[in-house]
């Protein structure tokens, strides 16, 4: 599949129905580790190649497709991971990407040919020169179909398989329980979980009590206040008043005194 605009609208497609595994398109290459990568730069070499699709796993093999007179690029390789899903990320991130202003074409290989050469100083009964053994170029090659030899693969294989083994040994110790057994334990969960429930709930209404009585408590103390802010004002009014009443009897005594006093003057 080169055509890149089709491609990218299937990726976006299947992203968008959440399609993966069996039923993404990507499936039907499950058993190669193999992607093309055409539109190459002809000055890039394999370490360039590897360098840039080594982001999405890692490389073990990467055949850059040379002419044999020249040895120039002619613009298209074959890289292999280590981990076969790495193809699927290659192919929907890489595939029409811009390198060197050039436009990638990335897609996965069903069946890889290995290319053949031959050794002209080793010639066969025939006199024909012998077909050399295909070996992986490549910064981390390792060998022609040859995965999972990495030491950080590996552990990643020896982890998911301890824990595979793990959950299967535990399985098999549980002693199976029958149907009353399973209904009796089932019971008792549920049996649980209503005493939850019930406890949640007194605390809920105790809760809406205790708010209920902080409300009114509230609402008397402000009544309180009221009523003390309103006797405060009433015992101010009747000062007011008292004190305006003896300002009269307070004058007449006065005037009281000064004809005594006047008295007293025309007896002497």
């Amino acid at each position: 599949m080169y055509n890149v605009t089709a491609q990218r609208q299937i990726a976006r497609k299947e992203l968008k129905e959440g399609l993966e595994g069996a039923r993404s398109w990507h499936h039907q290459y499950k058993d190669s580790a193999y992607v093309y990568i055409g539109g190459l730069h002809e000055g890039l070499t394999e370490g360039d190649v590897v360098i840039v699709f080594s982001q999405f796993g890692e490389v073990v093999d990467c055949h850059l497709v040379r002419d044999r007179s020249t040895g120039k690029s002619k613009g298209f390789a074959f890289v292999c991971f280590d981990d076969q899903r790495s193809t699927v990320l290659a192919v929907d991130n890489m595939n029409g990407y811009q390198l060197l202003k050039r436009t990638l074409r990335v897609d996965h290989v069903e069946k890889f040919k290995a290319p053949k050469q031959f050794d002209e100083n080793d010639l066969d009964e025939n006199g024909d020169p012998k077909l050399l053994e295909y070996k992986a170029s490549g910064a981390e090659g390792q060998g022609y179909q040859v995965y999972n030899v990495l030491e950080s693969q590996k552990k990643i294989v020896a982890a998911m398989e301890a824990r595979k083994n793990y959950w299967e040994d535990k399985k098999a110790k549980e002693a199976p329980e029958d149907e009353d057994e399973a209904w009796a334990r089932s019971f008792e969960e549920n049996l649980q979980d209503m005493k939850e429930v019930d406890k949640e709930r007194k605390r809920l209404k105790k809760l809406k009590k205790d708010k209920k009585e902080l409300k009114r408590m509230k609402k008397e103390a402000k009544k309180l206040k009221k009523e003390a802010k309103k006797v405060k004002k009433e015992a101010k009014r009747k000062g007011d008043v008292s004190k305006v009443k003896e300002e009269p009897k307070k004058a007449k005594k006065e005037a009281k005194s000064e004809d005594d006093s006047s008295d007293s003057d025309n007896d002497s």
